[in-house]
């Protein structure tokens, strides 16, 4: 094959430009979005959750179409900030999407941060909805089918363990110690010592799985127990010295530690977690969740349901109810979202057998909804629904796994998110949604205006 090397010996002329004209194809996702999306209901939900937190007509004018623009490139790619800003910056269909391809304004990664924070959890959810709402109205998707089931989103949480536990917690009470105590300060550095002590021989002398070895980490775990007790109960007496309003600002602190404390013994002594154990200490709403795949036997993070609807589009929340039997009661709070955003209920409610509980079926008998919930037992679902009905129920069963799976890829950063708090990962949950909902209506936009949607 000849080579062009023109490219090599020829300066390019238009390197020293300030301003490049450059063209951005009809097929481009970002493109289609910006020419179709519901800008004004979009900006409605979004001053709504802002000005629940900043006065939205005084200071500063913020240009809410690309911080809208930058959210939703954001969601559909999974970018850090940082990458948002650089996108926003320099890729041009994104700029298109923020509206700003005639200008040289840009957007930094903390006014972007603080744009997807302002938002939240709720803004995002309601922002989806109106994504699904607007593709129920050109015919993309509808409210005939309710295809639910319940996975997990997995905390960035290290693997959660008692001893590293105790550890967090003595170094949290030393911090607080050395505030509220006076004379006693030398008896405090004396039981951490002792404490970090018994942390080092867990961790470098408890290798392996030899009975002699667990044994051993067991005991030395117990005492650990004992030293991270004493440390508690005595920051707890030098907090109580302090007036009313001074110790106020500890209790909750002091509380959860507790809290904490007291579930480790409980699994010492039993060898059983507790009900509602907290796993950890800044992301008090994961659980440890046994799912027996064949990946993970259990998962640590928080349970939601991802609700498919027609043609692959995807609602979904965080689950209520935290317990082994969620599923069994599952209906309720599905069809709860399901109203919200369509105002109706659905004709079929698909669920895998999970949900085979006498709470769901008398629900659904109640709300007069086809019950398409798969049987436990002996029962085969075939034998309950018409052959046309049992190929329908059977792939948009399978394609509810799907949307999972699209979840949870990189792309969309469902699962594992780089949140540093427990609604930070509600909201990347919510995004994730979002993302996807809005790169299958870029493609229906693009079949509709006859081109294919690409990135």
């Amino acid at each position: 094959m000849s080579t062009d090397m023109s490219g090599i010996y020829q300066p390019n002329l238009f390197s020293t430009l300030d301003v490049v004209t450059t063209h951005v194809s009809p097929e481009s996702k970002f493109r289609i979005l910006a020419e179709c999306l519901p800008w004004p209901q979009l900006a409605e939900v979004a001053n709504k959750y802002r000005a629940m937190k900043v006065n939205i007509n005084n200071g500063a004018k913020l240009d809410l179409r690309c911080h809208l623009g930058a959210y939703i490139a954001q969601a559909m790619n999974g970018w850090t900030d940082r990458e948002t800003e650089d996108m926003v910056r320099h890729h041009v269909a994104v700029r298109i999407l923020c509206g700003i391809e005639t200008s040289n304004k840009t957007i930094d990664h903390t006014s972007i941060e603080t744009f997807r924070n302002t938002i939240g959890p709720q803004g995002a959810e309601e922002l989806n909805a109106i994504i699904v709402q607007y593709a129920t109205t050109a015919g993309f998707t509808g409210s005939s089918l309710c295809s639910s089931d319940t996975t997990v989103q997995e905390a960035p949480i290290a693997y959660p363990t008692e001893v590293v536990h105790l550890k967090n917690i003595m170094e949290k009470l030393t911090g607080i110690g050395k505030k509220v105590l006076t004379v006693t300060k030398s008896k405090l550095t004396t039981m951490v010592e002792k404490a970090k002590d018994l942390f080092t021989e867990i961790r470098l002398f408890t290798r392996g799985k030899k009975e002699k070895v667990i044994e051993k980490k067991k005991n030395l775990s117990k005492k650990m127990h004992q030293v991270v007790k004493k440390i508690f109960t005595h920051v707890e007496t030098g907090v109580a010295k302090l007036s009313k309003k001074a110790a106020a600002i500890y209790q909750q602190e002091m509380e959860l530690y507790k809290k904490i404390i007291s579930q480790i013994k409980i699994w010492m002594d039993t060898g059983f977690h507790p009900k509602g154990k907290i796993i950890s200490l800044w992301n008090q709403t994961a659980r440890a969740i046994s799912r027996m795949k064949a990946r993970t036997e259990t998962e640590f993070g928080r349970r939601w349901s991802i609700t498919s609807l027609l043609n692959g589009y995807i609602i979904g929340r965080p689950c209520e109810k935290l317990g082994s039997d969620t599923d069994v009661r599952i209906g309720e709070e599905v069809l709860t979202q399901f109203l919200e955003v369509f105002e109706e209920n659905p004709e079929k409610f698909i669920y895998d057998r999970g949900g085979d509980g006498t709470h769901n079926h008398e629900l659904l008998k109640n709300m007069g909804i086809q019950n398409c919930i798969f049987p436990k037992g002996k029962i085969k679902m075939k034998d309950l629904h018409t052959a046309e009905d049992f190929s329908l129920i059977k792939r948009e069963r399978a394609l509810s796994e799907a949307a999972i799976a699209t979840l949870k890829t990189v792309r969309y950063n469902f699962t594992n998110s780089r949140a540093r708090s427990a609604i930070s990962c509600i909201t990347k949950g919510h995004k994730a949604i979002l993302g996807a909902n809005l790169s299958k209506m870029a493609v229906d936009l693009g079949n509709v205006m006859g081109v294919s949607a690409l990135g």
